[in-house]
This record gives C-alpha cells, sequence and structure tokens, in this order.
C-alpha cells in the first residue's frame, strides 16, 4: 500500500529541521510532515442535482485527490504583521506519482473606513509517473476580493468579485478548460447580541472554451443570517438562482431554490434541542428533453447536553427525494429514515474531534434490479491532535456502506486524508 514513499515523511522532518534556526525570524513559519490519502472509488454526490451538462466537472471536483498515496509536503508561511492581516502559504506535496504545489494569499486590511478582505490561491498538480487519466495535471487558480463600506454603525454595503480557471496539462473529451467570472452586491446588517444578516444579488459566468455546451450564466439572490436570542442560537441561509447554459432547447437550463435552517434551543445549563431543516426545488425550463424537475427535503431533530469542552446529540432524520413524473423511465423517488448521532470534542490547542453517524433506511419509490430499498451507515469524523506544541496529527475520514435487497448492489465507499506535521 504505502510502497517507497513510506519513509518519505521522515526525509522530509530531517530536511526541515535544518531550517530551525531561519524559523525564529519574525513572522516566518515552517511545517514539514508527512501524510496519507485513500479512496477507495470515484466519490459521487447521491443527488439529482448533480445531472446536467457540467456533471462531468463536478465528479472531478469530487475525485480530486490522491487514490492510495503516502505523501511528503512542507509548507512555509509568512505572516509580516503581529496581527496577521496579511500571510502567504507556500505548499509542496509529493507521492509516488505525484507533484503538488500551492500558493496562498490573504490579506485582511482597511481603506479609510472600510474594510477590504482578499484570498487567492494557485495550485500545480502534475503525473510524473505511470498513465495520465481524467484530471491528473491541471493549473488552478482561485482569487475573491471584498469590499465592506460602513453606511451607519449597524448597516453595511458589500462588494464581492471572484474568479476561477482551471487549464488541464491536455486537452480531451473529458478535460474541459474553464474559466468562471462573477461577483455579489448586498447589504449586511448588525442586530444586538453579536446577531447579523445578509442580502446579496449574485451573477456568475462560466466559459468553457472546447465546449460552449458547458458555458452559462447565472444569477440570483441569496440571503443568510445568525442570531443569538435567550434560550439559544439560530441561523439559516437561502438562495434563489436562474442558471443557462448555452445548449439547445433550453437544456440543464433551471432555477434553483435551497433553504437550510439549523435551531438551538438549550433546555438548562447542559441539554438542548437542535432541529435542522435543508430543503432544496430544482425547475428545469419546460421544453427541456432529458431533465425532470425534482425537491429534496431533509429535517432532523436532535436531542442532547454538552458544556464548553464536549457536545453529545442524537434523533431522527428523515430525507424524501421526489421528481417529476415519467412515462418512459423510473424516478429517483425515495424516503429515507435514520438514526443520527453526532458527539463534538474540543480543547483549546489540544484536541479537536467531530464525529458523525447516521443509520437507516432508504425506500425506493420505484423498485427494480438497478435501483433497490437498502440498509445504511454513515460516518464522518475530522480531528486535529496537537502533540507537544510541536507536532499537529490532522485526519478526515468519510465512509458509507449500503447493504441491498439484491446483495449484487451492496456498496462501500472509503475517504481518508491525514497528515503528521512538524511545526517550527
Amino acid at each position: 500500500m504505502f510502497r517507497n514513499g513510506k519513509y518519505w515523511g521522515i526525509v522530509f522532518i530531517v530536511f526541515a529541521g535544518a531550517f530551525g534556526n531561519i524559523a525564529q525570524a519574525s513572522g516566518i513559519n515552517f511545517k514539514a510532515g508527512f501524510g496519507y490519502d485513500f479512496i477507495s472509488q470515484q466519490y459521487f454526490l447521491d443527488s439529482a442535482s448533480q445531472a446536467g451538462a457540467d456533471s462531468t466537472l463536478n465528479n472531478w471536483t469530487l475525485t480530486n485527490n490522491y487514490l492510495d498515496d503516502p505523501k511528503g509536503l512542507f509548507s512555509m508561511t509568512i505572516s509580516p504583521y503581529a496581527d496577521h492581516r496579511w500571510e502567504i502559504t507556500s505548499r509542496y506535496e509529493q507521492t509516488d506519482n505525484f507533484i503538488r504545489a500551492k500558493l496562498q494569499n490573504e490579506l485582511h486590511t482597511k481603506i479609510g473606513t472600510s474594510n477590504f478582505d482578499f484570498n487567492g490561491e494557485l495550485e500545480w498538480r502534475h503525473r510524473y509517473r505511470d498513465t495520465v487519466t481524467f484530471g491528473d495535471s491541471y493549473l488552478y487558480g482561485y482569487s475573491q476580493e471584498r469590499l465592506s463600506i460602513p453606511l451607519n454603525q449597524s448597516l453595511k454595503s458589500t462588494f464581492q468579485l471572484q474568479g476561477e480557471f482551471v487549464n488541464f496539462d491536455s486537452v480531451s473529451s473529458f478535460n474541459f478548460n474553464y474559466y468562471r467570472l462573477g461577483g455579489k452586491i448586498g447589504l449586511q446588517k448588525l442586530f444586538e447580541n453579536f446577531s447579523s444578516g445578509d442580502i446579496k444579488i449574485t451573477l456568475m459566468t462560466r466559459t468553457v472554451p472546447d465546449s460552449s455546451q458547458l458555458s452559462y450564466e447565472s444569477y440570483g439572490l441569496e440571503s443568510s443570517y445568525f442570531g443569538f436570542y435567550q434560550q439559544g442560537e439560530l441561523d439559516f441561509y437561502g438562495s434563489l438562482e436562474k442558471k443557462n447554459y448555452h445548449q439547445e432547447l433550453n437544456k440543464d437550463d433551471y432555477f434553483r431554490v435551497i433553504f437550510d435552517g439549523n435551531n438551538r434551543l438549550r433546555l438548562g445549563q447542559i441539554f438542548f434541542i437542535r432541529q435542522e431543516i435543508n430543503f432544496e426545488l430544482t425547475a428545469y425550463n419546460a421544453d427541456d428533453p432529458i431533465n425532470r424537475n425534482y425537491t429534496q427535503t431533509e429535517f432532523v431533530l436532535l436531542t442532547g447536553m454538552g458544556n464548553q469542552l464536549y457536545s453529545f446529540a442524537f434523533g431522527p432524520d428523515l430525507a424524501l427525494l421526489k421528481e417529476d413524473e415519467d412515462d418512459l423511465l423510473d424516478g429517483d423517488d425515495y424516503f429515507e429514515s435514520g438514526l443520527k448521532a453526532e458527539f463534538d470534542y474540543m480543547k483549546i490547542n489540544l484536541l479537536f474531534a467531530s464525529l458523525e453517524s447516521v443509520t437507516g433506511y432508504r425506500n425506493q419509490k420505484y423498485d427494480n434490479e438497478i435501483q433497490t430499498d437498502y440498509t445504511f451507515e454513515r460516518l464522518n469524523l475530522i480531528s486535529n491532535l496537537k502533540l507537544f506544541k510541536i507536532l499537529d496529527f490532522n485526519l478526515l475520514f468519510s465512509a458509507e456502506w449500503e447493504w441491498h435487497e439484491i446483495a449484487t448492489n451492496n456498496s462501500q465507499i472509503y475517504l481518508l486524508s491525514s497528515s503528521l506535521t512538524y511545526n517550527f
């Protein structure tokens, strides 16, 4: 499994130690170490929302990781100012098959009474060994600029511009270079008790030179709120989006509504109840010959206990997907019921861990040889452990098991990403 790369972490740490004296300079931090990434199969979203003209690009972003690879890594962060208003981080990773280099830049400053924020990223990845496959070698860039102008003590106007591009090493029927450019204009309101809300108009365009059908324009409206009240906290996010692809018969064009809400109600000092609701409605153009409108809804009700150190909660998790009827093909309609459990632990400068488990059953409305009812277990773990103040261990693990009525439909998905780094 680890092949010849199993010694790279040791080499990197020894190499990093040679720079110990340099790290004493003000505003410079080095990290070196090793890690291991593993994906058992391509990690596709189980959602009708991934259908459409850009599903290939979406699936590429979900599989953009190493498969069964140890890696050595080294990074340097420069912070010229004590308040960290400006940070530049360069990161280098190498596995048996890949080289990956990333440069990140963050700036938070003031222009008169206004706040200006910038973050940018440039990433290069290259396969230097074995057969090159879809998405292996590319150059990726992203930038976002945000300006907040105060109108009074509690109201701000916000202007945001963002751009993104991907340039693959070689263009094929699956490798599509693209460029995206967009922005947001809105208002942000501050309320009592550190609560805040905003509303924004959004605009985005994507150009795909080698496939005009993947190019699109989208525009919409989004709003969010995070607030505290006497016995709890409430947050929500909502958006409206209209997306138009450059295709005949308005294929893949859609109007989408998304709402995510979360309410936490405290019952005394340590007990609480939390309600979550996630809703999505996607309506395709009436002329679309393939796609079907659908709604997807999830409702979670958790009861738990916790304090500043830990939190534990469990309760029912219900989900429903409903598609418009079609005389030719069965839909993906389902009703899903499960038990969700969450555990969070955080001790500053020592350990952060978040574990989530959902065990349940999915009942397909249309049961056939391809899609059958099944029992599932979904597990997600994120953790960061600091050892001796100089070592950081990071772990991301996600897994899903499906046990179908037809055993040949059973499936397993594993995703693992980990690293151990030395700070100096």
